[in-house]
């Protein structure tokens, strides 16, 4: 008993725990990944933001140097000066205004031509002569006519050391308004280096953490870095396929399909990369940071993860000890129950929805020849019998539904046992039944057998009937049956008296019974001096053969009279029936066909058998 008590709250705190840790591994796999979603979006706004930022700050600048440059090619000295670039007055004037507005470009240099002389200046030093032939200087004639009033261009430096360039030029027209014809270029010529380092300066960075900004083209060439090794002064651009490896490949393709103002950010081996277009110079800015998801460790959201968890182990706790406590009462029925049911000598077993050996009792257990209830648990329970009858009986209780109850009788050896059957499903979820055989033998030997005679009595046959008509229709057998009266039995009672009847019944009882010679054969006393005999299994012949013995041994049995002066006798009619039973009929007809033939041999005058 106490081993069962153990067993049962070591299965409810090992439940407890098993559901515990469930809800802790997988709670805390959810957390993760909701805390790792949380951490890239806020790292990605955040470069996002930064590289927005930039872009802003990079687009004013630009546009701080584009204005300059048109304003200078709008200029009234400017246009006189590329109409008369040999005039002594015009000229001074004109050069002194270009280099007024030099001192606040970036770069601090102003390039110029005009087609009046053809000449490349750079503030008022002369560089080289326009040579149309020269691929290199083609730029000039797109520029001038072109209506747009500036143009950028990043070019390497053929004319001085070399060098990476942003080029920012405005066409100079010949008057104000549309249709103007272009007769020269002004320009802002600035070191990329030099115009990109206010990006990348201490003051103005304020980057993310260990997060780094790249600038690129369309070809993938980092164009700028805060590392300016990268783009060293004559050294060739550097492709982000060879510094990023294919997180560069994979940059590179997403730009191809990247829509204007939108950006793309994706994570390669924890190194999350966003790149987000700079329409104007028709470059890209790259951030480029590390993702530590050990910050999910130290964040004040998992420690009250970690107090949660806690909270609800401390609850697991509390609720194992009130379940334990709870079940104590029934841990305690379970085991009366278990001690009730091994000691009863009724069979009784529990059987799951396909007639498995749930639990199986110690009466039954014995019947059946196991003596370990274990050893039975998990088989059919029909496995455990060879008597048909018992089959019989415990299959139809088992295909039952709800609460099923029924008499059944089987023979065990060379006896008859009956059995009250009573069988119920043990919930309305669970479809298994709960299965009680109790022997009623002793109580239906005396409840179905006639006290006078010793034969049994009209409820024991309809009952006897039933369960051989079954089995006749099962196994399409014939069954016979052989309805007895004895003839002018009222007039032998008024003459010798009932004691006188009574001793001649028993002995009409005594010639019947024995010719009940097999075990299935049913001797019956119907009612009066009406008698009854079943024959299961038995041919039309082979019952009138029986009959007909009957008949001669009634007619020689001679019974004493109560005064010791001399002996009686009586004749019996017989009607004898043989069928084989079918589902469409009924085991009545048997007993109606016999009637209706023991009737005719009354008719008949009597001591005789009709069939």
């Amino acid at each position: 008993m106490y081993r069962f008590n153990g067993a049962i709250k070591h299965k409810v705190i090992i439940f407890s725990a098993c559901f515990f840790f469930f809800i802790l591994i997988s709670g805390s796999v959810i957390f993760f990944h909701v805390m790792r979603n949380f951490i890239i979006d806020h790292s990605v706004k955040e470069s996002r933001q930064f590289a927005e930022n930039k872009r802003l700050r990079l687009e004013s600048r630009l546009n701080q140097e584009i204005e300059l440059t048109v304003r200078l090619a709008e200029s009234p000295l400017v246009r006189l000066l590329f109409l008369n670039p040999d005039d002594p007055v015009i000229r001074p004037l004109g050069i002194a205004e270009i280099l007024a507005y030099g001192k606040a470009f970036s770069g601090g240099v102003v390039s110029w031509t005009c087609d009046a002389d053809g000449r490349y200046y750079e503030g008022d030093s002369y560089i080289t002569t326009y040579d149309p032939d020269n691929a290199y200087h083609r730029w000039y004639p797109a520029v001038r006519d072109q209506k747009e009033a500036f143009s950028l261009n990043v070019f390497y430096n053929y004319f001085a050391a070399k060098d990476w360039y942003l080029y920012i030029n405005a066409p100079v027209r010949e008057h104000e308004g549309e249709g103007a014809k272009g007769i020269g270029v002004v320009g802002n010529r600035v070191a990329l280096s030099a115009f990109l380092s206010f990006l990348y300066s201490a003051v103005d960075y304020a980057a993310p953490p260990e997060a780094e900004l790249y600038l690129f083209n369309g070809n993938g060439e980092i164009t700028a870095a805060r590392d300016f090794a990268l783009v060293d002064a004559g050294a060739e651009r550097l492709l982000l396929t060879d510094y990023f490896a294919e997180a560069g490949g994979k940059i590179v393709s997403e730009i191809h399909s990247l829509a204007p103002g939108a950006s793309v950010s994706f994570i390669d081996n924890g190194v999350q990369y966003t790149v987000m277009p700079i329409p104007s110079l028709n470059w890209y800015m790259l951030v480029v940071r590390p993702i530590d998801f050990s910050l999910i460790l130290g964040n004040s959201v998992t420690a009250v993860f970690a107090a949660m968890m806690g909270v609800i182990f401390l609850v697991f706790v509390i609720f194992t000890t009130y379940i334990v406590k709870l079940i104590k009462p029934v841990i305690a029925l379970a085991e009366t129950m278990d001690i009730i049911l091994s000691i009863t000598p009724n069979l009784v077993a529990v059987v799951d929805e396909k007639s498995r050996v749930l639990y199986m009792g110690k009466a039954m257990r014995d019947m059946a020849g196991y003596r370990s209830a274990k050893d039975c648990e998990g088989r059919p329970i029909l496995d455990f019998f060879d008597n048909e009858d018992m089959k019989a009986m415990i299959d139809e209780a088992i295909q039952q539904n709800g609460y099923f109850e029924t008499v059944h009788k089987a023979k065990t050896g060379e006896k008859w046992q009956f059995f009250k059957v009573m069988a119920k499903d043990i919930d309305s979820t669970f479809r298994g039944r709960f299965l009680l055989l109790i022997d009623i033998t002793a109580a239906m030997m005396y409840g179905l057998t006639d006290p006078l005679t010793g034969l049994a009595n009209r409820r024991n046959f309809d009952q006897c009937l039933k369960d051989e008509w079954k089995r006749a229709v099962r196994d399409r057998l014939p069954l016979s049956f052989l309805m007895m009266d004895l003839d002018l039995f009222k007039r032998y009672n008024d003459t010798y008296g009932h004691p006188q009847g009574d001793q001649l019944l028993k002995a009409v009882a005594s010639v019947i019974a024995g010719a009940a010679n097999r075990p299935a054969d049913l001797a019956v006393r119907m009612g009066g001096e009406e008698f009854g005999l079943l024959l299961p299994n038995t041919k039309r012949f082979g019952a009138l053969e029986i009959a007909e013995r009957i008949r001669r041994e009634v007619e020689d049995t001679c019974v004493p009279l109560a005064n010791g002066k001399g002996v009686t006798s009586i004749t019996i009619s017989i009607g004898v029936a043989c069928v084989i039973p079918a589902l469409q009929k009924k085991a009545e007809d048997l007993v109606s066909i016999a009637d209706q033939r023991l009737y005719e041999a009354k008719r008949r005058n009597r001591n005789r058998v009709c069939s």
